[in-house]
């Protein structure tokens, strides 16, 4: 408690500064769970058929392209929030493989920014993996590589989504950058709960791993990590949480029997505050009219591509999250 008071102190006091402060370069900082985002080829060892040409869903090439082309427009909207020149980062789950971040990034709404991706294909049997999206003008990444859940006792019977880890340099800051889609609540919040927090501690592993020769490391962990910044797994992180705040004020990501939860998280380590980089920080729940559904049972939640299997043309059943932040010393980006 300690710990996330003091940071909400300071980061009331980095943005009052930001506000005063000429010139300062803002990073858009931003995660999304892309829902299903699948090509239209029947991948070996992938339990894609419900998202193929001939299903009950009838998921086609145009169904594709448009899913593309609406995330595309998210994408496009992230990196124009506060007139920011696109994103920096964005970590994106849900997506099949590498086909389909190739395609996206070449939508005409945003290929001027020519993003690049970090992506490993991992063993989850609906092939649905993580990755990190950056803008090569902001972000030059130096070391990447995936962590798998999987050990001696634990994801025996079934795979699920890796951890991806990044390192590299945000402007002129070294940063190490944690992308999470942590397993689900199937079959109940309290009967799932120990997996979370295994993948909490697979988390905190990297991270003291990486602190024993680096202390300073500054940490960006981001993820739909299907727990709520109430929840044990969360707090087991020990890291500082902008979106508590909207939290609290009854805000969330994605919507359940009506009742909303802010799965969808970006979270920073101590040593931000303690090497006072940031002048500003800043969370947002992004959504717009488009990405609101507007009628039938799921109105006011996000807007869909399928309510079951029928067609909506929407984007995601989540809201995407972004954090707005700017670095001191931070006017040419990477080096």
């Amino acid at each position: 408690m300690y710990i996330e008071n003091k940071f909400l102190i300071v980061l009331a006091l980095v943005t009052v500064l930001f506000v005063n402060k000429v010139n300062s370069q803002k990073n858009i900082i931003s995660f999304y769970n892309c829902e299903n985002f699948y090509d239209t080829t029947n991948q070996i060892n992938v339990s894609d058929e419900d998202f193929l040409p001939g299903s009950l869903k009838g998921y086609n090439q145009k169904v594709y392209a448009s899913k593309s082309k609406n995330l595309a427009s998210v994408i496009y909207a992230l990196g124009n929030i506060e007139n920011a020149d696109g994103v920096a980062l964005l970590g994106v789950v849900e997506v099949e493989n590498k086909m389909v971040l190739t395609k996206l990034l070449a939508e005409p709404l945003i290929r001027k920014h020519q993003y690049k991706y970090v992506h490993f294909d991992s063993k989850d049997l609906r092939g649905i993996d993580v990755a990190l999206i950056y803008n090569p003008s902001k972000f030059k990444p130096y070391q990447y590589r995936p962590y798998s859940l999987t050990d001696e006792t634990h994801f025996n019977d079934y795979a699920t989504r890796d951890i991806l880890y990044v390192t590299g340099k945000l402007g002129n800051e070294w940063v190490h950058i944690l992308v999470n889609h942590w397993p689900s609540r199937r079959g109940g919040e309290k009967a799932s709960m120990p997996k979370r927090l295994w993948a909490a501690t697979v988390c905190k592993r990297i991270m003291d791993s990486v602190g024993k020769t680096n202390p300073t490391a500054k940490w960006i962990v981001m993820g739909d990590f299907n727990d709520n910044p109430n929840n044990k797994s969360i707090k087991s992180l020990a890291l500082f949480n902008p979106f508590v705040v909207p939290f609290r004020k009854g805000m969330g990501t994605l919507a359940y029997n009506d009742s909303w939860n802010l799965f969808d998280q970006i979270l920073l380590s101590k040593n931000w505050v303690a090497d006072s980089v940031i002048n500003y920080c800043k969370p947002i729940i992004y959504k717009n009219s488009e990405l609101i559904e507007t009628q039938g049972r799921y109105k006011g939640y996000p807007k869909r591509t399928y309510n079951g299997n029928q067609l909506r043309g929407g984007y995601s059943d989540h809201f995407p999250v972004a954090l707005i932040i700017s670095l001191k010393n931070d006017k040419n980006g990477p080096k």
